[in-house]
């Protein structure tokens, strides 16, 4: 690369990102376009074209992802004398390390400790005993919203208490190592300087996740002449719950004066039936920008709709839909004619996911998939089960890993990142997607996104199913069709059996209306 030859597994517009000569720059990838694959030959190219004496820092959302970075430059040409150079890590890795260098100087505890989720839960009773862990985990949620989005100024009573309490027990919370990071960073100058010196260029991805405080300990960071690649899609903000916020994916070149801009449009993952039906649900966003996404693999991908009369008929037909796609689990599936005895095995289990909005929606599709013998893996379930507001998405700290020969089970949100050769979405519902039940509603365009990520997992594909009634939280819903399922054309999805678009029928065409 040293040449500025171009690699074979790399396209035009991920070259010109890759050697943009300027030390700030924005990459819009959309899904599928190769974001890891272009931030670290982004990274590789930088560090060779810049004095080896200095060393950049990658930046993710999850240790997965730092670790991948750094697996993909060490088997690169010459990583031995990249690596040393390199720091990886997620923001609250990164911080820590600067608050443990800091040692006394940071005015923490000596040898703090940060703790969990689940410790941090376990403080919190100690500190309000007698209310509910519900209400504890929204009093922390709380505090948290306010450490990631306010994070200066008057600090709540509930936050200076809490805060307190950790100290004198020498522990910090993960919220706290962004916060002390900045503020030890804002009063010691000497050490920020030190900082920039040393790690004069930092590359963040996933930058439409970045919420307030993330953002201003960036901005310190790069201050005014150094330099940042980030990269991300606009399109798939979907954390808006927890604090991100997009607005600084679109005010980056206000952010970071002189930066430029590419866009990465080539796909590597999905069909362009599947592009081109999720490409027409987020334009109906006025302010999205959605880029013209092109399908290189060159397959067609396969879009179905799917009306059940209930939620268990939902669920049998993803069970019999994953039979004919593995060619039959059990002897009753041939017997019973529900899948053919020539069927040959398309598919294995580890190739299908089905997502839904709310972990409730996992009960059903639990029951069919045991039922059939159908091995799955369901990804971040709560030890006690409980439904409630932190259902609705997943831990902020929880990674998922692929489990092999099993269908996976997660929601929407545990999707993103993820992909499949098959994908199931159900509850495709008004009250659903959006949401919009008592208790648990959410932001329509945030939800238009989830949508548009959760679409976008598929390979080849695509399933999207709704149910007229469905019991939930102990009530019985009559819905109607999510107004997502309005917003792409007719010709680009088969609708199966009850679902028929309103149209000319041919005769003998007995499909119904879904609309």
């Amino acid at each position: 690369m040293a040449d500025l030859d171009r690699p074979h597994d790399v396209n035009p517009a991920q070259w010109a990102a890759i050697t943009e000569p300027g030390a700030r720059l924005l990459i819009v990838a959309g899904p599928g376009t190769g974001k890891t694959h272009t931030l670290t030959y982004r990274l590789m190219f930088r560090l060779r074209q810049t004095s080896p004496k200095k060393k950049f820092c990658a930046i993710t959302f999850t240790q997965k992802a730092a670790e991948e970075i750094k697996m993909r430059i060490a088997r690169s040409p010459g990583a031995e004398s990249l690596m040393p150079r390199l720091v990886t890590g997620t923001f609250h890795s990164v911080c820590l390390n600067i608050l443990k260098d800091a040692g006394p100087l940071s005015g923490l505890p000596e040898g703090f400790r940060c703790v969990d989720p689940d410790q941090a839960l376990g403080v919190s009773r100690s500190l309000w005993p007698g209310e509910s862990d519900r209400k504890l985990r929204e009093r922390m949620d709380a505090m948290s919203r306010w450490k990631a989005i306010v994070f200066s100024g008057p600090v709540p009573d509930d936050v200076a208490f809490y805060n307190a309490q950790l100290r004198q027990r020498g522990l910090l919370d993960f919220d706290d190592l962004l916060c002390e990071t900045l503020y030890f960073l804002k009063e010691h100058p000497a050490v920020l300087s030190d900082l920039r010196a040393d790690i004069p260029e930092i590359f963040v991805d996933e930058y439409q996740d970045v919420n307030p405080v993330q953002h201003a300990f960036l901005m310190l960071w790069v201050g005014e002449k150094g330099g940042i690649t980030a990269i991300g899609d606009p399109n798939q903000a979907i954390y808006g719950f927890r604090g991100s916020d997009q607005r600084f994916f679109k005010s980056f070149s206000d952010d970071f004066p002189g930066a430029r801009r590419v866009t990465l449009c080539d796909n590597y993952r999905s069909g362009q039936t599947i592009l081109a039906a999720s490409g027409q649900v987020m334009a109906r966003d006025a302010d999205a920008v959605v880029p013209d996404l092109t399908a290189q693999l060159y397959r067609a991908g396969k879009l179905t709709v799917f009306e059940a009369a209930t939620d268990k008929a939902e669920a049998e037909y993803v069970v019999h839909q994953i039979e004919k796609l593995v060619g039959g689990t059990s002897m009753f599936s041939q017997d019973s004619g529900r899948v053919g005895a020539e069927t040959g095995a398309e598919r294995s289990f580890g190739d299908i996911a089905v997502l839904y909005r709310l972990k409730a929606q996992a009960r059903l599709l639990k029951q069919a998939l045991d039922r059939m013998g159908i091995p799955y893996y369901a990804a971040g379930e709560r030890k006690d089960g409980e439904d409630g507001p932190e259902s609705v998405c997943p831990s902020r700290y929880e990674e998922f890993s692929a489990a092999a020969e099993r269908v996976s089970l997660m929601t929407l949100h545990a999707s993103k990142g993820l992909e499949f050769p098959v994908v199931f979405i159900v509850g495709c519902e008004e009250n659903l997607l959006p949401l919009n039940l008592a208790g648990l509603q959410a932001e329509v365009r945030e939800e238009r996104r989830l949508f548009y990520v959760g679409m976008t997992r598929a390979r080849e594909r695509l399933y999207l199913l709704r149910a007229k009634k469905r019991l939930l939280f102990g009530q019985t819903c009559h819905s109607q069709v999510s107004p997502f399922l309005k917003d792409f054309e007719d010709g680009l999805a088969e609708y199966e059996q009850a679902v028929m678009k309103n149209k000319k029928r041919a005769p003998g065409d007995e499909q119904m209306s879904l609309f």
